[in-house]
């Protein structure tokens, strides 16, 4: 459902992906979907404003982005989560939480 690959120092995207109605079994091109995230502390990493909202892609079926900000404060090495929530009117459509390890790019 969720696809996250982080560079540290880089801008990164976030992606929320197929998000479907589970009454109607549908998806939801119109949904707010927002996302934080937090370190093992559960502490909002500095360097961006949470949470941050993600926009449907336009054409696709139930496709959500984010920005993950260059100046983020991540470690490499580090476990952080990612806690996204999706709300369309007054549904909550769903809560998801995955951890992520973010790594330098290096040269060959």
């Amino acid at each position: 459902m969720t696809r996250c690959v982080v560079h540290v120092g880089n801008t990164n995207i976030i992606e929320l992906s197929g998000l479907k109605s589970a009454i109607e079994d549908s998806y939801v091109n119109d949904a707010d979907v927002i996302v934080t995230v937090k370190d093992a502390a559960g502490t909002n990493v500095s360097g961006q404003t949470w949470p941050a909202a993600m926009a449907y892609v336009a054409d696709s079926d139930g496709l959500y982005r984010g920005i993950l900000e260059d100046d983020l404060g991540l470690v490499d090495g580090t476990t952080y989560t990612a806690h996204i929530d999706a709300d369309a009117g007054t549904n909550r459509i769903g809560h998801w939480e995955f951890a992520f390890v973010p790594k330098t790019r290096r040269g060959a």
